[in-house]
């Protein structure tokens, strides 16, 4: 049984991911449905921890959670499972939001402005369940690659499909001439898949490709791609800890734009720390896509970044969980 009386909500993936180690550190369960008032009236929390979902959906229900917090004066905290994720919601700001490093912190204040929460630097807990098995994952990467007759390439994608057709369009011909193969995994709601759009684009390009949007994340990268790219789905960050670097591909008209309509940010933090590289043209794309893929130094360097903006070595959740302790007394 957990001493802290917490509510802890969270509907999307990406929230549910970053919730559950805290969850289970703090023997709390996570609700994602129910008659929010109610259950506030009935638990009475001293707290509620909240997800950060990007889904309408998900926002409506998180939204009637901290609507009734509020009503309550419940404590609220958010934690942002992606930097730009956490918005206002009338009735239920939260007191703090809990975001993974000081650009994300600069890019909450920037969107919320003046009269916004606060916002304090943890690292996630969403990842550790790969930073306790961080050697592990590494060693087998690295044998996986030393066994291996061609590169792979794992292409993640986010739900927009033309976003995504247009930035696999430019992509295919730096993946045809550098004859890799492509582990092609799309968003979940991204509708252009059951549509067939990107086989036929794949095919019409003449890259092959083995479709792996049915595995789970372990089970694509535990195929040992050398390269992640992605437009920014969070694939690309969890690849790190498998000792596979990433290329975020934000081309003007397409991931660099949704990235500023949802996000509120032009360069991914990552990035901006040089823990995963980055294209935003078409002429950059091709430089970034052989070094990210062929260059050891630039491959070394990515991944020195990367343990240090993601803290790979320090397990978040008990960092985080005595941070809440402090707000519920």
């Amino acid at each position: 049984m957990s001493s802290l009386n917490a509510l802890l909500v969270a509907v999307d993936a990406g929230p549910r991911e970053t919730l559950l180690p805290l969850a289970k550190h703090l023997g709390l369960e996570i609700t994602s449905d129910g008659d929010w008032p109610q259950r506030v009236r009935s638990q009475q929390p001293r707290l509620m921890v909240v997800g950060t979902s990007d889904s309408a959906a998900g926002r409506a229900i998180e939204g009637a959670a901290r609507r009734a917090a509020g009503a309550a004066a419940v404590p609220i905290v958010a934690i942002e499972d992606f930097p730009g994720n956490y918005a206002y919601v009338e009735g239920g700001e939260a007191q703090l939001v809990i975001v993974e490093s000081e650009p994300a912190r600069e890019i909450h204040l920037r969107r919320s402005g003046l009269r916004g929460p606060p916002a304090e630097v943890f690292p996630l807990c969403r990842y550790d369940p790969y930073r306790a098995r961080l050697t592990q994952l590494r060693q087998d990467t690295g044998r996986s690659w030393a066994a291996a007759d061609a590169p792979r390439v794992l292409w993640a994608g986010q739900p927009e499909t033309a976003d995504s057709v247009a930035t696999l369009a430019a992509l295919a011909p730096l993946l045809r001439e550098q004859r890799v193969e492509l582990l092609f995994k799309a968003h979940p709601r991204d509708a252009g898949h059951a549509e067939g759009r990107y086989h036929v684009l794949l095919e019409n390009a003449g890259v092959p490709f083995l479709d792996v949007t049915a595995a789970s994340v372990h089970e694509a990268l535990s195929l040992a791609p050398r390269l992640v790219v992605t437009q920014f789905s969070s694939v690309a960050i969890e690849a790190g800890f498998y000792g596979i670097p990433a290329l975020w591909v934000l081309l003007p008209g397409a991931g660099l734009a949704r990235l500023q309509e949802k996000k509120g940010c032009g360069t991914p933090p990552p990035c901006a720390a040089g823990a995963a590289a980055a294209a935003f043209s078409d002429a950059t794309l091709q430089v970034e896509f052989g070094r990210a893929l062929h260059d050891d130094a630039c491959r070394t360097r990515l991944m020195r970044c990367f343990d240090a903006y993601f803290e790979v070595h320090t397990e978040a959740a008990p960092k985080t969980a005595a941070r809440l302790r402090t707000l519920a007394l």
